[in-house]
């Protein structure tokens, strides 16, 4: 056992009444919410979860634990130990009659599966958690859903049916308002436009969602969008322009000039949404 480790222990034994579930909910969000931002301290969420769970032997605090080591394992690429994992807690909240808590699991489910390449799996996954959002009136969980079956389709070259679930993504975001999502749902439905050769379209959504990303101050974001533009544009013949974008960027080699790397995959899908 850690140093690490043994600081837990010696916390929950000192203050067992902290030792509860909304102690246990709190680093499950901060789990979910660092996974690919922070990873060390998603981990490190998760470790402290379990050993809460451990002491605790509380039902709820027992299922937020297999979805938080999960997700760690998920965050290590231990793709098959996450699903266990996953399986393990959706089935705990399923006996505590959280069906919405059970239904949110499956969304870290779908995307080990995507990352296995099991994605007929993966969507029909993602279709039954859809179903339990919207019988609960979550339109922000089931938008987040069809973002990520709308990311998977793109990654195997189906576009119509990646632009059906990004455009009904974009309608819920649009009907609650929520500006974040909104961006990701425009660029990703840009991003399959394009390949349809619905370049004008495209080039539109893009330019919207850069300029809302500008105006939260979503760096990484922005520079997502401006880097699809400038693939748009070289579509479209106008190198130059292409050149503009990622030299104002900073980058010292713009990804045109690897030859190797012919298909760019969405910004939406080279960062899941798990919460």
């Amino acid at each position: 056992m850690t140093s690490d480790s043994n600081t837990r222990v010696v916390l929950v034994q000192q203050h067992p009444t902290l030792a509860d579930g909304v102690l246990a909910a709190l680093l499950k969000d901060l789990c979910l919410e660092a996974w690919h931002s922070d990873p060390p301290r998603a981990v490190a969420a998760a470790a402290a979860l379990v050993t809460l769970a451990e002491h605790s032997g509380l039902p709820d605090v027992l299922a937020l634990a297999g979805w938080g080591w999960g997700i760690a394992a998920l965050v290590e690429g231990r793709m098959d130990d996450a699903l266990r994992h996953l399986d393990d807690a959706a089935t705990r909240f399923l006996h505590l009659e959280q069906p919405h808590a059970a239904a949110s699991v499956q969304v870290s489910r779908l995307i080990a599966l995507a990352m296995l390449g099991r994605y007929d799996e993966a969507v029909t996954t993602g279709l039954q958690a859809r179903d339990v959002f919207l019988a609960q009136g979550d339109n922000l969980a089931a938008g987040k859903i069809e973002l990520n079956l709308g990311n998977i389709y793109d990654r195997r070259d189906r576009y119509a049916e990646a632009e059906q679930f990004y455009r009904t993504a974009r309608q819920r975001f649009l009907m609650i308002d929520d500006q974040l999502h909104l961006i990701q749902s425009d660029n990703g439905l840009a991003n399959v436009l394009s390949q349809q050769q619905q370049l004008h379209t495209a080039a539109d959504l893009y330019s919207g969602a850069l300029a809302r990303a500008e105006a939260l101050g979503l760096e990484v974001i922005q520079a997502q969008i401006e880097g699809n533009l400038g693939n748009l544009a070289l579509d479209q013949g106008a190198t130059s322009r292409h050149s503009i974008i990622w030299s104002v960027r900073g980058d010292a080699t713009p990804p045109w000039a690897c030859p190797t790397k012919q298909h760019w995959p969405s910004a939406n899908w080279q960062m899941p949404i798990l919460n």
